[in-house]
């Protein structure tokens, strides 16, 4: 099985000095818990601060140092939540602005046709 890079990290596999991080993270985590920056709802879906669900390297860290959490609950959760951002990101798009063009110009040059990939629009520069 291959592990995570923050797996290598709390086992030791990568060191004293990255184990010792890792296992600083965790505290940090378990204060962060304890203050209410994150939090667990009765579903089970750990939330960050600002109410959305954690991403998965955070949902991996809090797994190890919390029972309460539920793992596909909050990873649905977060589905949910993206699905809709680009949902509403959709529905509001109307273009690039002119400084985006001209970025894009700069970045990929004059006549090429590029593709937002969150709308399927085909932007030629």
């Amino acid at each position: 099985m291959i592990k995570t890079r923050f797996q290598q990290e709390i086992s030791g596999e990568l060191g004293e000095f990255w184990k010792e991080k890792a296992q600083e993270e965790l505290s940090y985590l378990r204060a962060q818990l304890a203050n209410g920056e994150i939090t667990i709802d009765d579903k089970g879906v750990a939330r960050n601060k600002v109410g959305r669900a954690v991403m998965s390297d955070m949902l991996e860290k809090l797994l190890l140092i919390s029972d309460e959490i539920n793992e596909e609950a909050t990873k649905a959760a977060r589905e949910d939540e993206v699905t809709a951002s680009i949902e509403a990101y959709k529905a509001s798009y109307t273009g690039p602005s002119e400084e985006e063009l001209a970025e894009m110009r700069a970045a990929f040059g004059r006549r090429q046709t590029i593709v937002n990939v969150l709308t399927g629009d085909l932007i030629v520069l």
